[in-house]
């Protein structure tokens, strides 16, 4: 059975007659008079994903084409059921989230020696006051919301793979979240943020065979391969060259051998760099950065139990930086998808069951792109997601014939293939490019 195959099946599962007996569990259809769970759920979510800022009459056109005889304020009354819907497209996600797809297995080159390539990072969703009870957010400086949740994200970039994705209040701690694993299979690289950052946590990784790659905290002890302390600003005020790629021992307790590369960036950057920090801690607390943290601002560290016959340095830091594909999947979401929009006068809880309704639509988006767009080394899934929103909704009424769906999963594979992949670049070399030949970077970075 080839991915498509497997993605017909799964849509015709996750959004089957099981629907109907989820929505009868959670209160939200109690008699079967208009809507079933399924007609309900295929309603809202089929039109988000076509229409993300979509008005009552969006939503009445797509129940019409459903073959549903219902009036629009039969649709309306619908947003109105509170807890009920949120709790109906909440459970709907987490039962779509259990058969996430896996796309054909790269071939890029770079990412052969591993069995995963996983990318962990979150993204901050704001959301109406009235629920800071639910998602307490930050809160306190201007401009930050009472309420707020994360969507805290592990992403395959081998096979396409959503791993884990978890809705976490806005003030949980990145390190502590479900995504910041400290067991993987043997073979697996894990690349995340400095939010993670963790040596006791690398060093469970490395017993298990895992490798990871990281940028260095600041202020994380470092010693050498004697145990020795190892102070990094007078080390690096001794070297002439740009480049260090050596042994250390990784954290106070964990000592765990890894490796340190560090590059020294032009002076630009370096002012530029230091110029943020005054200006983000200022804005946190009125003070100044220490001096040492600045001056070693001068140089871009990173650490990994790579070996150096695993990955050259320049294959480290092109696969540290494919972490931004993360960033830009959820640009898709929030820009293309818009995630972290409701309806003009919603209420709170309206408000999150539309939020719940488009996260399910877009963990469905990535499934049939990860299917028809993976294969692509090349693609673009902000283009690619584009083409899909003109053609969900005949793949949503081809849902009881699998032929049919499939047939349609295969035009948009060909349309992906035509229309929706990025172009090469003399200057500033695409990810795609990078991934392919990692000796194309720069390494002033």
């Amino acid at each position: 059975m080839d991915r498509i195959q497997t993605v017909s099946a799964a849509l015709q599962v996750q959004l089957g007659d099981s629907l109907d007996e989820l929505a009868r569990e959670c209160k939200v259809v109690i008699r079967e008079r208009q809507f079933t769970g399924q007609t309900l759920l295929l309603m809202i979510v089929v039109t988000l994903l076509e229409k993300p800022d979509a008005t009552w009459a969006d939503f009445h056109a797509t129940a019409a084409r459903l073959g549903l005889e219902v009036t629009r304020t039969a649709v309306e009354k619908r947003f109105a059921a509170g807890d009920p819907l949120v709790e109906f497209f909440r459970r709907a996600l987490e039962r779509v989230l259990q058969q996430s797809p896996i796309g054909n297995p790269s071939s890029t080159e770079l990412l052969q020696p591993f069995v995963a390539v996983l990318v962990g990072d979150a993204t901050t969703i704001a959301l109406p006051d009235d629920l800071a009870d639910l998602f307490p957010g930050c809160g306190g400086a201007v401009g930050t919301s009472r309420a707020a949740l994360k969507l805290q994200v592990l992403w395959d970039l081998k096979t396409g793979q959503l791993v884990k994705l978890v809705v976490e209040p806005g003030r949980a701690s990145d390190a502590k979240s479900l995504i910041a694993l400290d067991e993987a299979a043997a073979g697996t690289l894990l690349v995340y943020d400095l939010g993670y950052f963790d040596a006791n946590r690398f060093a469970a990784l490395d017993a298990h065979k895992a490798k990871f790659i990281s940028r260095l905290q600041y202020g994380t002890d470092v010693h050498d391969l004697d145990g020795n302390y190892f102070d990094l600003l007078t080390f690096f005020r001794g070297q002439s060259a740009s480049l260090v790629d050596r042994m250390i021992l990784l954290g106070a307790t964990a000592r765990l051998c890894c490796r340190l590369i560090a590059i020294r960036v032009p002076e630009e950057v370096a002012n530029r760099r230091r110029q943020q920090a005054r200006d983000k801690l200022k804005k946190k607390n009125g003070r100044e950065p220490a001096a040492k943290y600045l001056e070693l601002l001068g140089w871009t560290m990173f650490v990994t139990n790579c070996t150096a016959e695993e990955l050259t340095w320049k294959a480290v830091v092109v696969l540290y930086r494919a972490r931004w594909q993360i960033e830009l999947l959820f640009k898709l979401w929030k820009s293309h998808n818009r995630l972290q929009r409701g309806r003009a006068g919603a209420s709170a809880k309206e408000f999150l069951a539309v939020f719940y309704a488009k996260l399910l639509g877009v963990v469905l988006q990535h499934g049939i792109l990860v299917a028809t767009a993976w294969h692509v080394a090349t693609r673009s899934l902000m283009k690619a997601a584009k083409l899909l929103a003109d053609e969900i909704k005949e793949m949503m009424k081809a849902l009881g014939d699998l032929d049919r769906l499939e047939e349609l999963l295969r035009e948009l594979q060909r349309l992906i293939e035509n229309q929706a992949k990025t172009t090469n670049r003399n200057k500033n070399p695409s990810h795609a490019q990078l991934m392919a030949d990692p000796d194309l970077l720069d390494w002033l970075c």
